[in-house]
């Protein structure tokens, strides 16, 4: 299905999740405590489920607010409660972000894409909606891969909307339209202007359903790698779980559905 699903890791501070959450075409949510402050600045995680799945594939895909998410009260039909939460509360947000990406897409907001009869008629691919999502999320600043804030409970970030519109006309976007058989592969170039603060690649790919309980859930393997003018070699997720910089040189990675290269 090309439908866009989301699944909540769930919240028992381990990689114990629900098994939907792991799955490679499903955008597992994390969750992250902001205090039921404005600021991020004191944000953390604690609680929710984490990453990485048994193969060693990143998740979750994404997180969002953990803690004090304002809800209607159950026992009162004029009063709310800041008790809601988990990511039970981080998954139907996220989703809330995915439906305004959708009505950008539909509504022509990305240049050559959208104007269909109607928001699901001219939606963009899962995979296209993921990595847009994921490119454009708020990263929490980190330094090792078993930090606090590290890749395996935020993620690969907060879902922020602002960047996501305010870029609409730098993105390149392959909406699902490069067809590859085994062995091929695509090269783009590109004009990165000096001072230009960030060169983001996502890519992100539907894999078909696997041998039940596989060493490795992936079957059809992708990878990027992104070569500046000297010549430099960065391979996609490469050095991201320990920091929010792709590192140069390392190697294919042979997991992920989701590779990145920031």
């Amino acid at each position: 299905s090309d439908l866009l699903i989301l699944n909540s890791q769930s919240n028992l501070g381990t990689q114990s999740s629900r098994p939907e959450a792991w799955a490679k075409n499903v955008v597992g949510i994390g969750g992250i405590n902001g205090q039921n402050t404005v600021t991020r600045a004191d944000d953390t995680w604690g609680g929710a489920s984490i990453g990485p799945a048994a193969d060693g594939r990143l998740k979750p895909d994404l997180s969002n607010l953990y803690d004090s998410v304002r809800t209607p009260s159950n026992s009162s039909n004029t009063a709310y409660t800041n008790t809601f939460g988990g990511t039970s509360a981080a998954t139907p947000i996220t989703a809330g972000h995915f439906a305004l990406l959708f009505q950008m897409w539909h509504q022509g907001v990305f240049p050559g894409f959208g104007g269909g009869s109607s928001v699901f008629d001219s939606r963009p691919a899962n995979a296209t909606a993921r990595a847009l999502m994921i490119n454009t999320a708020f990263r929490y600043a980190f330094t090792g891969a078993t930090a606090n804030l590290a890749r395996r409970s935020q993620g690969w970030g907060f879902p922020d909307l602002r960047p996501l519109y305010d870029n609409r006309n730098n993105f390149f976007i392959v909406n699902q339209s490069e067809v590859l058989n085994q062995g091929q592969s695509k090269t783009y170039a590109f004009d990165v202007a000096t001072g230009t603060p960030q060169f983001r690649v996502t890519m992100v790919y539907r894999d078909p359903q696997g041998a039940v309980s596989p060493a490795i859930a992936r079957v059809n393997d992708l990878s990027v790698r992104v070569t500046g003018p000297t010549g430099t070699v960065w391979w996609g997720n490469n050095g991201l779980n320990a920091g929010n910089v792709s590192t140069a040189g390392g190697s294919r990675n042979t997991l992920d559905t989701v590779e990145n290269v920031f």
